[in-house]
């Protein structure tokens, strides 16, 4: 009975991994080493007078990202996000989700229609849940890169569907 088993074993994973965790690991793989998403984005960093701003910022400069395909451009002011969404083409628009209310309207009017991925930071579950429920993706800082990696693929999965990339 025995032998049949591990026979099974090395047909479905083709290897036997005898140290802890190695099993799940095999089966589930590891997110850390599927950096590539399946849709690399262009995005609009807004980082406004928050909180948030410096992390906002960060984004960029994280080898996590350049790894991904992302590529960003940051604007520092309403007339500057205005002139970059008349002028390239987004797929998401970054920003501190106390700009996100009056910034929804000027990055959804855009020709390339970006998503807005708010960022909420140090936010309570009340307020992430209010604005999960508007905006539909989030971005929740503090965190780590791979967290902001899976908040742009969801993202970038919303904006597919919508059928406007």
């Amino acid at each position: 009975m025995r032998r049949p088993l591990i026979v099974l074993g090395l047909l479905l994973f083709g290897t036997i991994a005898w140290g802890c965790g190695d099993k799940l690991m095999l089966v589930m793989g590891s997110r850390s080493s599927q950096i590539k998403p399946l849709h690399p984005a262009a995005i609009l960093v807004y980082p406004g007078q928050t909180a948030s701003a410096k992390l906002i910022r960060s984004l960029q400069s994280q080898p996590a990202f350049r790894k991904a395909g992302h590529r960003f451009q940051i604007v520092d002011d309403s007339a500057g996000l205005d002139n970059a969404l008349k002028a390239g083409k987004f797929d998401l628009v970054v920003a501190d989700v106390a700009d996100a209310n009056g910034l929804s309207q000027q990055v959804s009017s855009a020709a390339s229609k970006p998503i807005l991925l708010p960022v909420v930071f140090k936010a309570s579950k009340e307020e992430q849940s209010a604005a999960q429920k508007k905006y539909h993706c989030l971005l929740k800082a503090p965190g780590n890169p791979e967290n902001y990696l899976e908040a742009i693929d969801h993202a970038m999965e919303l904006k597919l569907k919508r059928g406007n990339r």
